[in-house]
Parts: structure tokens; sequence; C-alpha cells
């Protein structure tokens, strides 16, 4: 909103620029000296204001605006001074000369933005290359102005005063005019119609500048109407453009040089130039302080191409080095990133079973150790697992189909369905359960009891024999578990895992299918065990003695 707003308030200012420039036309060619003096001070500043109005909408040709709308605004304080002193203070002399040097600040403005156009525009290398070859020829213009201005009585031999504004003056409007005709051939059609608003118009201004200068030299008046009309539309075209906003936010960029000769090519320009130099000193058309200006210029020419080319294999070898640097890391993050996952794939080859992907014994251990360390995962049950019937698996069916098998009960202790379980395989068929925050029996006894479903589940095995053929097999197999708590059982891991062995071993071979014990109700469950044994046993002795008696009452008979 505050953009379309500043574009509003730009456009008006530009058509109320143009209408001024309108009636500042008609007044200038009837000679209303009052109306067109103080109209010529609204359409500078109906022009600036217009610019400005229009900067925040330039992006990053901002400064490009502040140039023009500045030289604008000088322009005005310009038409001011020059009105006051023709209608208020009758014409003074002295507020004349100051006034025609105050109108010669908007062309530094105006070169000042075309310079900072073309450093937004171009590369720094590409930038400085048209810098340095503007300045080498607008210093060889400057000297050829010198020489002409020279052949004119008033000057003689003698820099004065005078004839060094003159020559600063057109120093500037050629050193426009040169810089503009290089952006324009290295750019061609690229530009927005908003350049071509303000380069044109800024091109004309620049001859007509030259022209002025050339007036003022051979002592002849440089001013009329028409140049005066051409100066006020100048400005007008200058907000109309800018004001579009249109620029092309792009990079341009001059074809670099290429071989060896690219070396080499300030040298020899600048040979040239000190050759025709000498020559026109020869034949006495440059004086020794043009000659002295020349080689000045020459000098400063070849160090400034030097410092660029210095530049740009600086910042060659800067990018090579980036890119090295680049390709240096990407390497060294490769290499890290290989050793990182060699590192976690021997840490999990050496932490992990290799036939049933369970931790193995020395980390299931580490970590139960690491558990009772924390202490903030008390309780922590341990089960001990040893398989029953698997023995007559690997002897009847072979070690694949045992390690298939194995595989299974692996694959079933990982999936208990548990976040607080982890499942380790000891070796051969024996399996460790740790079971931490094992708040109470309860929970004790429901992780058993999920492991003895688990175990009593039918095993189907299939194997490819050497003969390429599928043998498939289906088991039935079973789990003595044991079950130790610490710290209830005891306060050392190697005790708990004795423990756990103690309890499994107890229940070992008394079930037919998977059965749970844990370590404190050893003693109850072999007191108990060994009472149903002596009742078997006595009933048994009992049947054998009725049958006994049954006989001999037949034999009697």
């Amino acid at each position: 909103m505050a953009n379309r707003k500043a574009g509003n308030y730009s456009f008006t200012f530009t058509i109320l620029a143009f209408i001024c420039w309108i009636v500042f036309t008609v007044t200038t060619v009837l000679d209303i000296s009052i109306i067109y003096d103080w109209t010529s001070i609204f359409i500078g500043l109906f022009s600036g204001l217009a610019i400005f109005s229009a900067v925040e909408d330039m992006g990053r040709f901002k400064g490009l605006g502040y140039c023009f709308g500045t030289g604008c605004l000088v322009w005005v304080l310009a038409d001011v001074i020059w009105a006051f002193n023709v209608h208020v203070l009758g014409e003074s002399e002295i507020i004349y000369k100051i006034t025609d040097n105050i109108y010669l600040i908007p062309d530094y403005f105006f070169l000042l933005a075309l310079i900072v156009y073309a450093r937004e525009i171009f590369t720094k290398v590409d930038y400085s290359r048209i810098f340095i070859n503007t300045f080498i020829f607008s210093a060889l213009a400057i000297v050829f102005g010198y020489r002409f201005a020279l052949d004119y009585h008033e000057f003689g031999n003698r820099v004065t005063l005078e004839l060094v504004e003159l020559i600063l003056y057109f120093f500037v409007s050629i050193f426009t005019l040169i810089m503009a005709a290089f952006i324009i051939s290295q750019t061609g059609t690229k530009h927005s119609k908003s350049f071509y608003l303000v380069s044109i118009p800024l091109t004309i201004f620049s001859f007509l500048e030259i022209r002025y200068t050339y007036y003022l030299v051979i002592n002849e008046e440089p001013e009329n109407m028409y140049i005066d009309i051409a100066y006020m539309l100048f400005l007008v075209f200058y907000a109309g453009g800018l004001c579009r906003s249109d620029m092309k936010d792009v990079e341009l960029s001059i074809k670099p040089l290429t071989g060896k000769r690219s070396n080499y090519v300030y040298w020899i320009n600048g040979s040239m130039l000190f050759v025709l130099t000498m020559v026109l000193y020869i034949v006495k058309y440059f004086n020794s302080f043009m000659v002295f200006v020349m080689i000045i210029s020459i000098m400063g020419y070849v160090i400034m191409c030097k410092t660029v080319q210095t530049n740009m294999l600086t910042e060659e070898l800067l990018e090579r080095q980036k890119s090295e640097n680049a390709r240096l890391e990407k390497m060294v993050e490769d290499k890290t990133r290989e050793l990182r996952e060699m590192n976690e794939y021997l840490e999990h080859i050496s932490n992990t079973d290799a036939l049933t992907g369970l931790y193995n014994r020395r980390y299931g251990m580490d970590y139960l150790a690491q558990l009772v360390k924390d202490g903030d995962n008390y309780p922590i049950a341990l089960y001990s697992l040893d398989l029953n019937y698997f023995k007559p698996i690997n002897d009847n069916y072979g070690h694949d189909m045992g390690d298939v098998v194995l595989k299974e009960v692996g694959h079933r202790l990982h999936h208990l369905g548990q976040d607080r379980c982890t499942a380790i395989r000891i070796g051969g068929d024996e399996f460790l359960v740790i079971f931490k925050n094992a708040t109470n029996d309860l929970a004790i006894n429901g992780i058993g009891d999920i492991i003895c479903q688990k175990m009593d589940e039918p095993i189907n095995a299939s194997v490819i024999t050497e003969e390429n053929e599928l043998k498939s097999q289906q088991f039935t197999i079973s789990a003595s578990i044991g079950v130790a708590v610490i710290p209830a059982d005891t306060e050392e891991i190697e005790e708990l895992y004795k423990m756990a062995d103690e309890a499994l071993y107890a229940i070992k071979h008394t079930h037919e299918k998977s059965a749970v014990l844990m370590y404190r109700d050893i003693e109850s469950f072999l007191s108990e065990h060994k009472n149903n044994e002596t009742d078997a046993a006595e009933k048994s002795d009992s049947e054998e003695s009725d049958i006994t008696e049954a006989d001999v009452q037949i034999e009697k008979g």
C-alpha cells in the first residue's frame, strides 16, 4: 500500500513537471522572462520530488535515484538564485558567476549516478575495466581540449582559473558521454525502458554541455532558448524514466580477453599512447605541460590495469582455493561418514549375535551393569532361558534347521511387545531377557507368561538342501525359565545371573511345556515337586500291590 501511494505521488509530480515545462516552453518562446524564470524552478522541483518519491521502488538502484534527485534539486537552487538576482537584486555579476558554477554541480551528480548504475549491473572486474578505459579516453580528450583552448589569444600559454574550470567542466561531460557509450556498447538492448528514458537524454545533455564549453572557449554566447527548453525537458525525462521502476535486476558481463596477450594489452595500449604523445610533442602540437599530463595519465592507466589484473588473479586464486577447500572438506566429510558408518557397523557386529540379531553376552552384561549403575531402572528382573527339545533338532535335522529355529526364537524374544524388555543370546540355546522397572511380581510373572506363550507356539522351519530342494518341518519346543530380581534377591550382577540360572535348572524338565520359576520360590517349588513325586510313587506302589494280591487270589482259586 505504501509503495503504491509513493508511486502515485511520483507520477503526480512528473505530470506537474511536464505541465510546468509546457508553460516554460511557451513563455520562453514569447520571451516572458518573469514567468519562465520562476517556472523553471518548479520543473526542477517537481522532477526532484518525483524521483525521490520513487526511490523506494528502485531496489538496488536507489543510489541512482538519489543522485538524479539531488542533481535536480541543485538545479532548482541555481534557478532560485538566478531568478532572485534578475528580478530582485538587479543582475549582480558576482551572483551570476556563483550561479554559473552551481549550474555545473548537477553534471557531477548525473555522472555519479551513471557510475553507480555501472557498478550495480557489472561485476567488479568488468566495472573496473570500463572505468579505466573511460578514464584514459577522457584524459586524452581533455589534453586535446586543452590544446584547443590554448589556440585562443585570451588564454595564451597561461593556465588560469577560468581555463581550469572549463577543462574540468569538459572532463565531466566527456567522461559521462564515454561511460554511457561503454555501458550501451557492452550491454546492447538488454536494458529496460527506464534506462533509455534516462540515458538517451543524459547522452544528449552531455553533448550539449560539450557544446556549451566549446562556445565559452571561443568566447561566444552559449545560451539560447532552445537549449534551455531542452535542458528542462531532460529533467522531466529523468523523472519520468526513474519513476517507471522497471529496471532489470540482471548482471551483465564483458567478454574477457583470452590468451597470453591479455596479460600485456595494457602495456601495449600505454606504449602506443606514450608514442603518440611523444610524436605530438616533437611536431610541437603538445607542450611540456600536456606531455606531463599525458604521462601521468598513462602511468595511472597502467597502474590501474595492473591492479585490476592482480585483483582478478587474487580472486581467481581465492576461488580455486575455495573450490579446493570445498573438495577437501567434501572428501573429509565422506571419509568421516564412511569411518562413522564403519565404526557403527563394527560396534554393531561386536555387540550383536550374528545368527539371531539379538545383543550378545558381552554387550548384554555391560547393558545390565549400566542399568544397575544408573539406578533409575530398579527393580530389574533377569530371565534366564534354556530351550527344551532343541538338541534332537540339530541331531536329526541338521544344524541349518537348528539355526532357523534359533532365529525364530530370537525374533519372538525381540518382539515381546514390551519396550522395557531387552533380549540377549548367551550362546547355543541359552538366552536372557532383561526387564527394567519391574515394579511388582504381577508384572514379572506377566512377562514370564508372555515368554512361555511365545516359546510354546509351533515353529515352522524351512531350509534349502544341498540338492537345492526346499525342506520344511514344524517343531514344538519349550523353554525353562528362571527369574532373579535386583534388589529383591541380590545387589550383585554375578549373583543375579547365578540365581536366575539356579531357578532355571530347578524347573528344567519338570514340565512338558514352558515354565517359569522365580529364585525366591525355589525351595517351595522343590518341596512341592518332591511331595508330588512321593505321592506319585506311593500311588504306583499301591497299584502294584493290588495287582499282586489279585494274582494270588486267582491262583488260590
